[in-house]
């Protein structure tokens, strides 16, 4: 018998189990919240004394309170196999939101095929994320303005928008630039001319850079290619590291 000790994990469209969540914690969910049906593809963190890597499985079918079944993941190092009491971290996609849950493998199941019974989790944190999600980022780009070129920091990307920082500003509100900007896509570096509007504007104090200029900017004119290439960036990192949504 193993300990049922919660791990902290990690999104929206339902209310909170709790309405004043810790600083600094997600707010809690319940299990219900996730809206799960089987077939959904859900990712599970293995143990680092296994891999410590992060599989795509599929929910079998889960029972209240009981235990939650899903596929085995595939290709696993039959050195290091995974074990009966092994805790793991199980997060979930669905739609705009990031659910995150601690469990435990309580039965590896082999016939007539391998799949997995993990323990109901006693709690499902969530981290709320917009229409457009937006992930943090810290990307060297080059906009061109009126004024002339000028070299910004992207500091968060959505589909639809980002913040750039900048050591000068780059218009009035309202005003439009274009921002190319350079993306690592699946491994394969790619660089897209961004038609933006300014739309927010603020100033802020770097220990380093001194003043510097937070220009908030909403893309016009998105061609197909350039939103699939931005929605794929997008959630690709929130599918990495679903803390890192703004």
């Amino acid at each position: 018998m193993h300990p049922r000790a919660s791990a902290p994990t990690m999104t929206e469209t339902a209310q909170p189990a709790q309405d004043t969540p810790a600083a600094g914690t997600p707010p809690a969910y319940r299990f219900e919240d996730m809206r799960l049906k089987a077939g959904d593809r859900v990712q599970i963190q293995l143990p680092v004394n296994v891999t410590g890597e992060r599989y795509i499985v599929r929910l079998i079918g889960y029972l209240d309170r009981q235990c939650v079944l899903v596929t085995a993941p595939a290709g696993l190092d039959r050195q290091r196999p995974l074990r009966e009491g092994d805790e793991v971290v199980v997060r979930v996609f669905p739609g705009r939101g990031a659910f995150g849950f601690s469990s435990f493998v309580d039965k590896i199941i082999r016939a007539p095929f391998e799949y997995l019974h993990l323990s109901f989790p006693k709690s499902v944190q969530g981290l709320m994320v917009r229409k457009s999600p937006r992930v943090k980022t810290e990307l060297a780009a080059k906009a061109r303005t009126a004024a002339g070129e000028a070299d910004v920091k992207v500091l968060n990307l959505s589909a639809t928008g980002m913040l750039v920082r900048s050591t000068a500003a780059l218009g009035e509100k309202g005003a439009e630039i274009t921002v190319k900007l350079p993306l690592d896509v699946f491994d394969v570096k790619t660089a897209i001319d961004l038609r933006c509007r300014i739309r927010t504007l603020s100033t802020a104090s770097d220990a380093h850079a001194g003043e510097t200029h937070l220009c908030g900017v909403e893309f016009t004119g998105l061609q197909p290619d350039q939103m699939l290439i931005l929605q794929s960036v997008v959630h690709h990192e929130l599918a990495r590291n679903p803390y890192a949504v703004v």
